[in-house]
């Protein structure tokens, strides 16, 4: 069996810079997706959380003012 150098094979490979740009702008806009993603949970979980706590002092302050027996509660 005739085998050829390693480096005789390997001397004419080239990447296809086409193919690889191309991979890597698909990468990237996925990575970009994921990153607006991120951001809009995390603006719309905040908003979430701010919504929450007013509503419990809100509460808490109904309760406040119906123990103390002030009227408007």
């Amino acid at each position: 069996m005739l085998r050829k150098d390693k480096e005789s094979v390997d001397s004419g490979w080239q990447s296809s810079a086409r193919g690889e740009q191309a991979w890597k702008e698909a990468t990237d806009k996925v990575a970009s997706r994921n990153a607006d993603v991120c951001k809009t949970g995390r603006r719309e979980r905040a908003d979430q959380e701010r919504e929450r706590a007013d509503e419990r002092r809100s509460a808490a302050a109904k309760r406040e003012a119906k123990l103390r027996g002030k009227p408007g509660s």
